[in-house]
């Protein structure tokens, strides 16, 4: 039950990491809207539906990478992953939400095709940027593998630096 539940909270992490760094994102584009266009403050608040619609995305896609990262590397430590693979996780992560979305029933009618193509682009990328980002937030949060923790610890390090993504002194 504790492994269920550390791993639920991984997905959860996950999710809630990416929903309010989407959320935000979409924040920006609802603001972007809103200048552009004043007429959309008639109807609704452009900030607020952008941000909202964002993090759900985001939270979904957060989730969805977590789990598909388990299935397809979850041998490996957080310092073996290699970023090209995680990155793929992320933009597959992010592709399948619109479709999911739509499939629930979110989109309004008359959403065409092109509208949920383009949906599907913008998530995929936002997932492939995201996931790379958080395995490196992770990576230095996380000490180093053993065999380098003794290097530091003796003062063997060479080029200044160890491990794969964190450098002495930082």
């Amino acid at each position: 039950m504790r492994r269920f539940l550390r791993k639920l909270r991984g997905l959860l992490g996950f999710g809630l990491t990416w929903g309010v760094a989407w959320g935000t994102i979409g924040a920006g584009i609802g603001m972007l809207i809103g200048v552009v266009n004043p007429g959309a403050w008639s109807w609704s608040n452009p900030i607020l539906v952008w941000a909202l619609g964002m993090g759900m995305y985001g939270l979904v896609s957060g989730v969805g990478f977590g789990k598909l990262l388990t299935i397809m590397e979850g041998r490996r430590t957080l310092w073996e992953l290699s970023l090209v693979r995680v990155t793929v996780w992320g933009t597959l992560g992010g592709l399948v939400v619109p479709p999911i979305f739509g499939l629930l029933g979110f989109f309004t009618t008359g959403t065409t095709l092109v509208e949920v193509l383009g949906a599907m682009a913008a998530t995929a990328m936002l997932g492939g940027l995201s996931a790379p980002a958080t395995v490196a937030v992770a990576r230095r949060g996380e000490l180093p593998p053993p065999g380098e923790r003794a290097a530091i610890a003796s003062g063997d390090v060479k080029s200044g630096s160890f491990g794969p993504s964190t450098s002495v002194g930082q």
